[in-house]
């Protein structure tokens, strides 16, 4: 678990997460970047997305030694080898806007996952169409693989 302080803590612009900030970092857990936006059918950040990426970004100055997997999700909504293709173009635009602002490529790596990691069902039990299952599929995750 890596240990941050108050001040530590502090250095960043705002606290992502409470339980971030009462346990740490644990490798290999993922964590979902909140509001991270894309554009229907696009990998661009938006301007909004570009701010909650800041937070990373803060995270990853105020700790040079992590190093993290950024990672995009779909939902199951179009054709299989296409959202594979759109969340690894996801996970790279964010990885990119983080080595834009300074971050060594070499302590990150982009990996999309597509719709085979879904947290909540797609769909519902009746077979019809689950959409707020499905908007908690279409997220952004980082974890860190090395403190």
């Amino acid at each position: 678990v890596l240990n941050l302080g108050y001040d530590d803590l502090a250095k960043s612009d705002t606290l992502f997460s409470a339980e971030i900030c009462l346990t740490g970092f644990e490798v290999n857990k993922p964590i979902v970047l909140k509001d991270i936006f894309y554009e229907f059918d696009k990998a661009d950040l938006t301007a909004e997305s570009q701010k909650k990426m800041d937070y990373l970004y803060g995270i990853m100055v105020d700790n040079p030694s992590l190093e993290i997997e950024l990672s995009a999700h779909t939902d199951s909504k179009g054709v299989e080898i296409y959202n594979q293709d759109l969340s690894e173009r996801r996970a790279k635009s964010c990885v990119d806007y983080l080595i834009s602002k300074g971050i060594a490529p070499e302590r990150m790596v982009s990996k999309g996952y597509g719709e085979t990691k879904p947290v909540a069902p797609n769909t519902l039990k009746n077979g019809k169409d689950n959409p707020a299952g499905r908007a908690l599929n279409r997220r952004t995750e980082f974890k860190v693989t090395k403190k």
